[in-house]
């Protein structure tokens, strides 16, 4: 039994209480909380239009088809992510190359995203960035070869909610879209703030927000300025689908949820950083084992993951038996992430060599990182980490 998993969520009574109380409401899907949860988004994280739809995955789609990808505009994106970053491009026909990254961060740099541009062998629209395990991209340079090259910047900010960043114009945080035109979030069960499933899109453009909430609802336009063929002047019954659209609404119980979850982010975000800086303390003389490191600024790291590097060829262990090692003493444990370049489908769209994402991964393990952690659980899963590891 997996006494620690490597997250799981945090649900309080007042959570608890919020959901019930959307269940006892008028509305239990388009209702009051869905606008209340989209305010207080653009509040916390500073954009000026929040879209909440079910997932992250439909933020990520929502966003490349109001941006237009197609055949003839593809994406650029990393391939260190949960493979919605990519497959969402891919269902608007789009197609997409990869860029490497640093081997030691997992981020995309700006050299890495120049020689992707350079490297496509389509027209690129788009680029999305990951800010890996929380930790926040230099969106500002990446911002400057993007617009060198004429193309969009799209941050996939699943993991780095609450997270902020300095320019030479000042203090950002990450979903105020100053170096992007969106930043896509997932609110799943294991993220800072969960809806259960969920997600949103946080932008400062107005119309790509109208043209994505459009897209959230089947495509029913229901403006009567934009109908082409209204049965009468006066039809408050009346829609059209102009195109295609998809059903991805958010209902009322998972953004009372949200909403609830949300303001207790600043207070999530603290606890996980002071659980790194313990872990970092306790790790720190693993022979084979290097420690995330932390930044001066510790805005910029919003700790979804805690991912040790370790020498698994030089230390003559597979991380399979180190993991399931672990496990039979019930910590659990994953890999973030296998490469999506390496997956058979995208293999299958023509095959790409990144030395640097493939070191990332070779050593790449995450240990347990959630708000419930006490100081006895870090004590006992370094000391098994440490005999797991043992010569």
């Amino acid at each position: 039994m997996i006494k620690y998993p490597y997250s799981r969520p945090d649900v309080s009574d007042a959570d608890i209480q919020a959901v019930v109380s959307s269940l006892k409401g008028q509305f239990l899907t388009q209702g009051p909380a869905l606008e209340a949860f989209e305010t207080a988004l653009c509040e916390c994280l500073g954009g000026q239009q929040a879209v909440v739809c079910n997932s992250g995955t439909a933020a990520l789609h929502l966003i490349y088809m109001a941006l237009g990808l197609g055949p003839q505009a593809g994406l650029v994106t990393s391939p260190l992510t949960f493979v919605a970053t990519a497959n969402a491009a891919r269902m608007c026909g789009a197609p997409v190359s990869f860029s490497d990254t640093d081997p030691t961060t997992g981020l995309m740099t700006p050299d890495d995203l120049q020689r992707a541009i350079e490297s496509a062998d389509f027209p690129v629209r788009a680029a999305s960035i990951i800010h890996l395990g929380g930790r926040v991209a230099d969106l500002p340079a990446l911002q400057a070869v993007a617009e060198a090259h004429n193309i969009l910047l799209v941050e996939d900010a699943c993991h780095a909610p609450g997270a902020a960043y300095d320019s030479t114009a000042g203090r950002h945080r990450i979903g105020d879209c100053s170096h992007s035109i969106a930043a896509a979030f997932s609110f799943h069960a294991i993220k800072h703030v969960t809806m259960g499933e969920g997600g949103a899109v946080l932008t400062n453009d107005p119309d790509l927000a109208v043209r994505m909430r459009l897209l959230r609802n089947h495509g029913l336009e229901r403006n009567a300025d934009a109908w082409t063929q209204a049965p009468e002047p006066n039809a408050p019954w009346y829609y059209e689908m102009q195109e295609i659209g998809w059903n991805y609404r958010a209902d009322e119980l998972a953004c009372s949820l949200g909403l609830s979850q949300l303001k207790r982010l600043p207070e999530g975000l603290q606890i996980r950083r002071d659980l790194v800086r313990r872990y970092n303390d306790l790790l720190a003389d693993i022979p084979g084992l290097s420690t995330p490191f932390i930044p001066n600024d510790p805005e910029s790291h919003a700790w979804h993951l805690y991912a040790v590097s370790i020498d698994f060829s030089g230390l003559k262990r597979r991380r399979g038996d180190v993991m399931r090692a672990l496990a039979d003493v019930g910590i659990g444990t994953q890999v973030h992430y296998i490469p999506v370049s390496s997956q058979p489908y995208f293999q299958s769209l023509g095959g790409q060599v990144l030395p640097g994402a493939q070191r990332y991964y070779d050593g790449t393990l995450s240990l347990p990182l959630y708000p419930q952690l006490t100081e006895q659980d870090q004590e006992f899963i370094a000391d098994k980490v440490r005999q797991c590891l043992a010569p």
